[in-house]
């Protein structure tokens, strides 16, 4: 996972969204009609190539961070739909991935398109990951209209708004849509200033994007970083030392800083790589909420076989069993986090 960090660009004043400081990471989860889209979008708002030349083709989760215009920004590329034809067990694991590489949960969901080559099919796209996050990821999905070329915005935006299927999938967004140019970003950098301040200008309005399964990845994370740092105890304290012998005052202070952001940076990056590959459908029924609704569901699949009334039955039935499951695990969980909080 890489990290890179950008001179900033001249920044235009900007009101702070609620409860989101300017030290707090901005998190996009990125989607897109192709791997080139995502990665153009990704290279242009974090002012370097953080891709190789050959990577052409996102067909696996991958998270990048930058410092720009003064913010802390994290761009989370999932697997690009389009290109990939995964199966459905590849691309569950690399939503998952999403998931806790842009926990507590990403700011905005953006959707990258190309406003050249809209289609009937450009909404296709989007249903694995409405059918994974649910309806209500939408109201956080920003479209992002990316291209490179001279023209002048609002003609490009005459001409989109004229499509059919552009309407329809801007109507499902709630009209949450901007227009970036490129080639004009690399030289003013206004355009990652736009996209900034339409992210701020949504989390206002409906927060951030989480729910339970954000929530209980969080959690995980949070507790295999501690033991990953406990692991690196002698370590640190080894290194500590080290920089006490070598700095002192201010300096001191300035490296140590530097090296406990360092420190949790890699403690936070392996726990969530950790925690992702662990995730799944036993792992969620942890969560009470999580496993009376999956317990209804597979009940009612199992009494669709005899009809309707089987489907209501089953689903009752499925409820009770995945609350008492749930609620069972949940109370472990829960005495396995406080144990090992207590002890730490």
């Amino acid at each position: 996972m890489a990290s890179v960090k950008v001179k900033p660009r001249r920044r235009l004043s900007l009101d702070n969204p609620p409860n989101m400081s300017r030290e707090t990471p901005l998190r996009m989860l990125v989607f897109g009609d192709s791997s080139q889209d995502q990665i153009s979008l990704t290279r242009s708002v974090l002012g370097q190539d953080v891709f190789t030349r050959d990577e052409v083709n996102i067909s696996a989760t991958k998270k990048n961070s930058g410092v720009v215009q003064e913010r802390n920004i994290t761009l989370v590329n999932a697997p690009n739909l389009q290109d990939n034809d995964l199966p459905d067990s590849i691309l569950h694991k690399e939503l998952r991935k999403a998931v806790c590489f842009s926990c507590p949960g990403p700011h905005a969901v953006v959707f990258v398109v190309d406003p050249f080559h809209l289609t009937s099919n450009t909404m296709d796209i989007l249903k694995p990951m409405v059918h994974y996050f649910g309806e209500c990821v939408l109201k956080h999905t920003l479209i992002v209209l990316y291209h490179e070329r001279g023209m002048r915005t609002q003609s490009i935006e005459d001409e989109v708004k004229k499509n059919k299927s552009f309407r329809e999938l801007a109507e499902k967004c709630s009209q949450n849509y901007i227009f970036f140019n490129g080639e004009v970003n690399w030289t003013e950098g206004s355009q990652t200033q736009a996209l900034l301040t339409k992210v701020d200008k949504m989390v206002r309005e409906h927060g951030m994007f989480s729910n339970m399964e954000f929530k209980d990845a969080e959690k995980r994370i949070q507790i295999e970083e501690r033991f990953i740092k406990k692991s690196k105890e002698k370590e640190i304290r080894e290194t500590s030392k080290a920089l006490e012998n070598q700095h002192s005052g201010e300096a001191l202070a300035s490296e140590i800083l530097r090296y406990e952001e360092k420190i949790q940076s890699e403690c936070r990056e392996k726990a969530e790589l950790v925690v992702a590959d662990k995730l799944g459908f036993t792992v969620r029924l942890v969560d009470y909420a999580v496993a009376v609704g999956k317990g209804a569901f597979v009940g009612a699949l199992l009494g669709f076989a005899v009809g309707y009334e089987g489907m209501a039955v089953g689903a009752a039935v499925g409820a009770g069993l995945g609350a008492a499951l749930g609620g069972a695990a949940n109370a472990a969980w829960s005495y396995i986090y406080k144990s090992f909080t207590d002890a730490h």
